[in-house]
């Protein structure tokens, strides 16, 4: 899926192929139940609807504040109109919940326990980290984490990227997860 405004990347198309290599295995089944921390102009969340979760049952829920954070790239951005792309994209499905807020304070509210969960926030090593642990508990035992960005941010300080953050995470949950991937995103799943 394309992202209809050319004022705003469409991130998301160049690591589709990722979900399509882990997530086609739950295309159309019912009852599932997936959360996304970072939803942005909808790219993501826009395929996981028209692609995998086809069954009315299953929902999609997305977290984000938007309005930006620190990253280069969102300066010239107008979050207001952000957020307007992704309500307008969204306005044809039943099945998406979106909730506006922070994540730290979001996902401690959360009862449903997910069987996909895609972290792709706030990119700063305490942000990812917290939104690894708070997300964690409520993963499904064979259900899928993933991060975007791993390897971004290069050329800034790395307190400022999700890398560290993430490798903390995964070496304290290890013996509690299988590695799927490990490129631009890494992929988990929780055993």
């Amino acid at each position: 899926m394309q992202n209809d405004t050319p004022n705003y990347p469409n991130w998301f198309d160049s690591q589709k192929y990722n979900f399509e290599n882990h997530l086609t295995k739950f295309k159309g089944k019912p009852n599932l139940k997936f959360l996304q921390v970072g939803a942005y102009t909808g790219d993501a969340s826009d395929w996981l609807l028209t692609s995998i979760l086809l069954d009315p049952s299953s929902t999609l829920t997305d977290i984000d504040t938007w309005q930006g954070s620190d990253e280069r790239e969102h300066k010239a951005m107008d979050f207001d109109a952000v957020y307007g792309i992704y309500l307008n994209r969204m306005s044809k499905y039943e099945n998406v919940l979106h909730i506006k807020g922070d994540s730290a304070n979001v996902l401690h509210s959360l009862k449903e326990k997910y069987d996909f969960i895609y972290i792709d926030g706030d990119h700063t090593e305490k942000a990812v980290y917290r939104d690894a642990t708070n997300a964690w508990p409520l993963l499904k035992s064979g259900g899928i984490l993933a991060f975007d960005d791993y390897l971004w941010g290069q050329d800034v300080h790395p307190e400022l990227r999700p890398k560290l953050a993430i490798d903390r995470f995964l070496e304290e949950k290890q013996g509690e997860h299988l590695l799927l991937s490990q490129d631009y995103q890494v992929w988990v799943q929780k055993k």
